[in-house]
């Protein structure tokens, strides 16, 4: 009976001895190659932080038809400046000026879908969606491929400006989505074609 204990303690030392020398080497080599992987996968989450930029930048000028520029000249007292840095980089204000503005909720400068660079801006007004849509409807209703859809209470309107898709839609304020009271929002969205 000794020599079954005797046995089995032996094979029971030879076990622990062979996993102290294959077990724990493996798991030291594991943990460094954690901490490579860890560095790594940081490294390449820092080069794909977006950023307010868009990834290509405009390549078409702008240029205002006449019949657009007569209609922001004549508004001119009513159109924002962005004295506080408020919008993107580069938002073409000389195309589609924000009007009558009580602040801006967002704005930012991306790539479409088509790879393109774009803007995106949304803003509130004291103003009426009507009274919104009276500036708005004229500088695109010009333009050939102009559309107008009303769904709900929102209005959008598109047309293809100076080699520019641009979408406008008005829509009575969600001050819970925009955090800024006011009786009217505007959508802005502006690519490159």
């Amino acid at each position: 009976m000794k020599k079954r204990y005797f046995i089995v303690a032996i094979l029971l030392l030879a076990i622990l001895i062979a996993s102290v020398f294959y077990i724990l080497p493996m798991l030291t080599d594991n943990s460094d190659t954690k901490e490579a992987t860890v560095a790594t996968t940081t490294e390449e989450a820092k080069d794909q932080t977006p950023t307010n930029q868009p990834a290509a930048t405009a390549t078409t000028p702008i240029v205002v038809p006449e019949e657009m520029q007569t209609i922001i000249d004549t508004n001119s007292d009513y159109l924002y400046e962005d004295t506080d840095n408020a919008l993107a980089t580069d938002y073409p204000t000389q195309l589609i000026p924000l009007y009558d503005v009580l602040g801006v909720s967002q704005s930012q400068a991306m790539t479409g879908v088509s790879g393109k660079p774009g803007w995106l801006t949304s803003y509130v007004s004291e103003d009426s969606t009507e009274d919104l849509l009276a500036f708005y409807r004229p500088l695109l209703t010009t333009m050939s491929d102009f559309t107008e859809e009303t769904i709900s209470a929102s209005t959008n309107l598109k047309a293809t400006v100076s080699g520019y898709s641009i979408s406008i839609t008005v829509s009575p304020n969600n001050s819970q989505k925009t955090d800024i009271q006011g009786n009217s929002a505007v959508s802005i969205f502006i690519e490159q074609v």
